[in-house]
């Protein structure tokens, strides 16, 4: 045979599809990883490609600007998605349409609920669409009814608007973990399973109508709840709650004059802004924590806050106990007047280990700090182990805190001053 001969032999043999001989299931495993766009492709491939795509077990949609158009995309959507049948298991479901200045809302919640019906178990949601104009155009609304799965054990919503009956997640009775960002939660009531162990709640705008959003997690692990663009909602009972990062209070409370200067008899003031419960057995209202006596189970909590602190002053009326917080970061805490509240919050830590105190601002001209000698006296925190103050200028506000630090009766093993 000749060399050219050889050369061509090579090549062909070289040239063999070895790829196409896998099962379906390896093929469609590997397809899952693609983009939604890029896996249809692959059916030019061959003949032995051209239906693959179909049954990914992993469906991703993005890059929606490539649509070019609304039209284009709920068509491309429809194909990948709704081709399904029912019966078809997804296990995951991501669909990041950022880009699009506008989406059609119920062909969003018709692929929501068919993702649902071929038994996804993790969704994930990125929209961003519709976003607010001069024109006054909302976000995405989804339908106000419930999520109604079996399998759904992890699910993020980006950028869109959430009703009550939508925030209603008892129907899912395996979900585990919930992620809501950039949304709008107009609702009373955010309702769990007895699953869920994990919530993030960031950059959300809370509507109500009658009462302040209430989130029931009986069996939350974890929470995550920051940049609120308005009141904070209220933390029902949460027993099983390790860790928390909160994030208070930035520009947005609602503030009464009459609540939040002295006046403590809130039955007195309609204002609306303090939560009370009729007490029968002694025929009067109470006033109770809007989010520290969710918070109380906790072992390890991050509390960002304001200046201002409106709610946090509110709820330290009826503090609860902190019988398990060994860990606690306050970021910008001491930036407050009145560093009696500090005092105050330590009292109700007694087995705390570690503090951290993290100053990211400069007090206001003018501000002094005030404490509390019997406070001061009277704080005994025996297994406290290490304070840290974190701060970008070590200056005579720094050494004030650690001087009323100092002069309580605690027992440090360490005190630090770290510039950031």
């Amino acid at each position: 045979m000749s060399r050219r001969g050889k050369i061509a032999k090579a090549s062909a043999a070289g040239c063999v599809d070895r790829l196409s001989d896998l099962p379906d299931a390896i093929l469609q495993h590997a397809l899952g990883f693609l983009d939604a766009g890029e896996a249809v492709r692959t059916c030019v491939l061959s003949r032995r490609w051209r239906h693959l795509w179909r049954l990914i077990p992993r469906l991703r949609v993005a890059d929606a600007e490539a649509f070019r158009s609304v039209e284009k995309l709920n068509g491309f959507v429809d194909q990948v998605l709704l081709s399904r049948g029912a019966g078809s298991v997804l296990d995951e479901c991501g669909l990041d349409l950022r880009g699009l200045l506008r989406l059609d809302d119920a062909f969003v919640d018709l692929w929501i609920r068919h993702a649902l019906a071929c038994h996804v178990r993790v969704l994930r949601v990125h929209l961003y669409t519709n976003l607010p104009t001069s024109q006054g155009e909302p976000l995405v609304t989804l339908v106000d009814q419930p999520l109604l799965s079996q399998h759904l054990v992890r699910l993020q919503l980006g950028g869109v608007f959430l009703e009550e009956s939508f925030l209603d997640f008892s129907s899912c009775p395996v979900l585990e973990n919930l992620k809501v960002a950039d949304c709008v939660l107009s609702t009373d009531k955010i309702l769990s399973p007895q699953s869920l162990k994990h919530i993030s709640i960031m950059g959300c705008q809370f509507l109500w109508q009658y009462l302040p959003t209430h989130i029931s997690a009986p069996s939350l692990i974890t929470l995550q709840l920051r940049d609120s663009l308005s009141m904070i909602p209220v933390l029902e009972s949460m027993p099983l709650l390790e860790t928390a990062s909160i994030n208070l209070g930035h520009g947005y409370e609602e503030y009464c004059d009459f609540c939040d200067n002295g006046g403590l008899e809130f039955d007195e003031c309609d204002c609306g802004m303090s939560t009370i419960y009729w007490d029968n057995d002694n025929g009067c209202k109470r006033h109770f924590s809007v989010f520290l006596q969710g918070l109380s189970s906790a072992t390890c909590l991050e509390l960002i806050a304001s200046t201002e602190m409106v709610t946090f002053k509110r709820d330290l009326l009826c503090c609860p106990t902190f019988c398990k917080l060994r860990t606690l970061s306050l970021i910008d805490w001491c930036l407050v007047a009145d560093f009696r509240i500090l005092l105050c919050f330590l009292h109700h830590t007694p087995v705390l280990e570690e503090l951290t105190l993290q100053l990211c601002k400069e007090p206001k001209s003018g501000m002094k700090l005030k404490g509390n000698s019997s406070l001061e006296r009277s704080l005994t925190l025996r297994q406290l182990k290490i304070v840290d103050v974190k701060c970008h200028i070590i200056d005579e506000w720094v050494h004030n805190i650690m001087k009323i630090l100092s002069s309580s009766s605690i027992s440090l093993a360490e005190i630090n001053i770290k510039k950031l």
